[in-house]
């Protein structure tokens, strides 16, 4: 069960914050976009002290040390005033937020708790612990400074640790024959990464799991056009091999 004293922080999709009495942190609190992109990197150090120097450098890389330090006391002060708690502690090396449930750390949590079902062949566990993780999963992290190398790397690992969670449940439950959500998370997974051909092997697969052949075989002539015309490539023998059965079947 969740502390229910924490404050509540939500990065994926738009910053919200809900205070302990379950209020929710008005937007134009924050005041400054600085003040946000603070709050989200020290909310992406989960409950690790986030050095004053590296937050410098990715907040007020223009400036002099000293303007910065100032720039950044004003900006830890304006988040434990927005929240109304005492969550940005200052230590000797740097800012920690300390109190807080923070979704990206729920959401990776979850995804290494799949991988680990995976590892123990728990297909059942893999496909409910995967529906409930990518519930947090409320939209792609972003940040003011969108286009800044922490903020891309972050966004990017977060994309790919989900599109690799949604191929994994997928394939769990193609093992359990739950086809339509093996249909619903290989979907998914496709539309975050076109290229991925895992993802389309079990959607091809949930398709005739149902008895839908015909669109088993149209998503394979999708991603083949698709590979061809943008990569210059071809499937893998596993995937020509699957279509080829699939072909036999429809024929049978």
């Amino acid at each position: 069960m969740e502390d229910e004293q924490q404050i509540r922080v939500h990065l994926l999709g738009n910053l919200e914050v809900v205070r302990t009495d379950a209020s929710i942190v008005d937007p134009r609190l924050w005041r400054t976009s600085k003040t946000m992109d603070l709050l989200r990197l020290l909310a992406l150090s989960n409950g690790q002290v986030v050095r004053t120097d590296g937050l410098l450098d990715k907040l007020w890389p223009t400036v002099s040390t000293t303007r910065g330090r100032a720039s950044l006391r004003t900006a830890s002060s304006q988040v434990r005033r927005a929240i109304g708690a005492p969550c940005v502690v200052r230590r000797p090396d740097g800012l920690v937020l300390e109190g807080a449930w923070v979704d990206v750390q729920a959401f990776t949590h979850g995804a290494r708790r799949v991988q680990q079902a995976v590892l123990d062949a728990r297909h059942t566990d893999v496909v409910e612990l995967a529906a409930g993780t990518d519930e947090l999963y409320r939209g792609e992290f972003h940040a003011h400074d969108d286009d800044s190398d922490w903020a891309r790397s972050e966004r990017e690992h977060l994309f790919r640790v989900r599109q690799e969670m949604l191929t994994e449940a997928a394939l769990a439950a193609l093992e359990l024959r739950r086809f339509r959500e093996a249909l619903d998370f290989a979907s998914t997974a496709v539309e975050l990464d076109w290229t991925a051909e895992t993802p389309h092997r079990a959607l091809m697969r949930a398709h005739a799991g149902l008895g839908e052949i015909g669109s088993a075989l149209r998503v394979f002539e999708t991603y083949r056009a698709h590979l061809a015309e943008e990569l210059g490539a071809d499937p893998s023998r596993q995937t020509l091999d699957l279509h080829l059965r699939l072909l036999r079947s429809s024929r049978s």
